[in-house]
């Protein structure tokens, strides 16, 4: 997982993020089928297609399968973004200096999914990745475009910088069609997190009690801290447009997080449990035993609390 974080974007774009999928597919005897540039649009993931048009390298999307077909059904999402500019409202400088990590939920889903295959889990795993790079160009998708998501559902682009939630939610949306009984979202979502907790602190949400106790008592005992965070249903409607269903990035500056969290719930299955984890993937500096650089973040409570956690 630090590997693939810390691997630059020139050696670490969609392309080369499918060749580790297909290893560890191969590794594990995993099915695994790719979706590639224009044949998103035809597929239908059109927000997956927009958000990775104007790179170089054609977006796509990852799937693995994994595992007894009628054991308890898990689905793992990684938000694969493998460099983002920010697209047409572009970042700073700075604000670009650590986005080779942006693929971090990614690298995550590979490897708690390598973890489960490696410990003979026995679950039917299924990893969803839309890796794709937010680059800049004359195609780019724009501020304002309303783009119709793989669930029906339209959505304003507020910001193109708020790009991981897109295609997350096309990727959900396929994860959800095969009625999943648990499905993991892991992103690199929002600075927000990072304001709210800081680095070493990432947020989970979920809306299952039950589950949540046995997530954070596994956090716990495996000393792989996380913070519970509300999804908080009056600031749903912070995410009002007035031309279309949904806006990715209504603007202000309070409960970013919440209010991303919030969005993708709109496209999770409706009779499965869901937990999602904002992470940051990366240590800013050095601590014994602990790199600067790449980090694997919750991954092993959540391992731990598939160990434990009874299906129903």
């Amino acid at each position: 997982m630090r590997d693939l974080v810390n691997t630059p974007a020139a050696d670490m774009g969609p392309d080369a993020l499918e060749r580790e999928a297909r290893a560890l597919a191969a590794a594990h005897d995993a099915r695994i089928s790719v979706i590639v540039g224009d044949e998103l649009l035809k597929q239908n993931f059109p927000l997956v297609h927009a958000v990775g048009r104007a790179a170089a390298i054609a977006p796509r999307l990852i799937d693995i399968a994994w595992g007894r077909p009628d054991a308890p059904r898990v689905t793992l999402i990684g938000k694969g973004v493998t460099f983002d500019s920010g697209g047409l409202d572009i970042k700073s400088a700075e604000g670009m200096q650590l986005m080779k990590k942006d693929m971090g939920g990614a690298a995550h889903a590979l490897g708690l999914a390598r973890m489960i295959m490696e410990g003979k889990l026995d679950l039917s795993l299924r990893v969803i990745i839309p890796a794709v790079e937010n680059a800049i160009a004359g195609d780019a998708f724009r501020p304002g475009d309303i783009i119709r998501s793989r669930k029906g559902l339209t959505v304003e682009i507020g910001n193109t910088d708020a790009e991981g939630r897109l295609v997350l939610a096309d990727a959900m949306t396929l994860g959800s069609e095969a009625g999943p009984q648990l499905m993991i979202t892991l992103a690199t979502l929002t600075g927000a997190a990072r304001v709210a907790l800081g680095p070493e602190l990432p947020p989970f949400y979920c809306d299952d009690e039950a589950f949540a106790r046995t997530v954070l008592s596994a956090a716990g005992a495996v000393h792989d801290p996380m913070w519970r965070m509300p999804l908080w249903k009056p600031y749903s409607s912070s995410l009002s447009s007035p031309i279309a269903d949904l806006n990715n990035s209504p603007g202000g500056s309070f409960a970013g997080s919440v209010i991303a969290a919030l969005f993708l719930k709109r496209f999770a299955p409706e009779n499965a449990l869901w937990g999602h984890f904002d992470i940051y993937a990366w240590r800013p500096k050095a601590a014994p035993g602990r790199p600067a650089g790449g980090e694997a973040q919750v991954i092993r409570a959540v391992y731990a609390a598939l160990e434990t956690h009874r299906f129903g």
